[in-house]
């Protein structure tokens, strides 16, 4: 039976469908990842064009049932100006983004994982480099968790060390990390954890309510997020950035 709901969602990203509509990702507080066809908002005007750019949050009223979901109307909640005048802030959110896209199921609830991506999207601009790549780090592993593909962060993945004296790599296949000498290959080798930085993502991990108390230098913070997107990428199978 055919439904209307009203709904808090932040769209993701959207792409023509037609020659006047869109289809509409939305993560919504309610009802998870949810797909949606925005009829006609590609003509001029459109009132509700506008307000379904990706990262904005929106208050959405949907309507249809099982697969055919329609968007009706549109509230803007917040633009998030300062995110999208901020290059390198918009970056680590789109990177989440696209993660959850390519992570989650539609139409599972993740509240938690609503609130802190909203949450990420007002605050990435007014932090320092090395915050935001560990903000960007923390979601993302929370994201994964719920996925349910958390990675084994506290021994490897091959021989089961749990307190590595040199490099470790971390391998979406294994779904964790080897020991450099365990991992057998060049490959990968550029995405490496210094036992420091395994020891920083293993603390996020644990209490990423505290993540950004962590203090790492830019240089650290960089390797981490190089690293940890790669893994990411590794999971859900595609590219997290434009040209990677």
């Amino acid at each position: 039976m055919a439904h209307r709901e009203k709904v808090h969602a932040l769209v993701l990203s959207r792409r023509d469908s037609g020659e006047a509509d869109r289809i509409v990702t939305l993560l919504t507080r309610q009802q998870g990842l949810v797909r949606v066809l925005a009829k006609g908002v590609r003509k001029i005007p459109s009132r509700r064009g506008g307000h379904i750019e990706p990262l904005t949050q929106v208050v959405a009223l949907l309507t249809g049932a099982d697969r055919y979901r329609f968007l009706a109307a549109v509230e803007p909640v917040d633009g998030y100006v300062a995110l999208h005048q901020d290059p390198q802030a918009l970056r680590h959110a789109e990177v989440l983004s696209r993660l959850i896209v390519g992570l989650l199921e539609p139409e599972h609830p993740y509240p938690e994982l609503f609130d802190a991506i909203t949450h990420a999207c007002g605050q990435l601009p007014q932090l320092p480099a090395a915050k935001q790549q560990v903000m960007e780090v923390t979601i993302g592993l929370y994201a994964l968790q719920c996925a349910g593909l958390a990675p084994q962060l506290q021994r490897c993945q091959h021989c089961a060390a749990d307190a590595p004296v040199s490099a470790v790599i971390m391998d979406s296949q294994a779904g964790g990390w080897r020991c450099l000498t365990c991992h057998g290959s060049f490959a990968g080798t550029a995405e490496s954890l210094s036992p420091r930085l395994l020891k920083a993502l293993r603390w996020i991990s644990k209490h990423p309510e505290r993540a950004l108390q962590l203090k790492i230098t830019d240089t650290e913070g960089s390797q981490l997020l190089q690293t940890l997107r790669h893994y990411f990428a590794g999971v859900i199978e595609a590219p997290l950035t434009v040209g990677s």
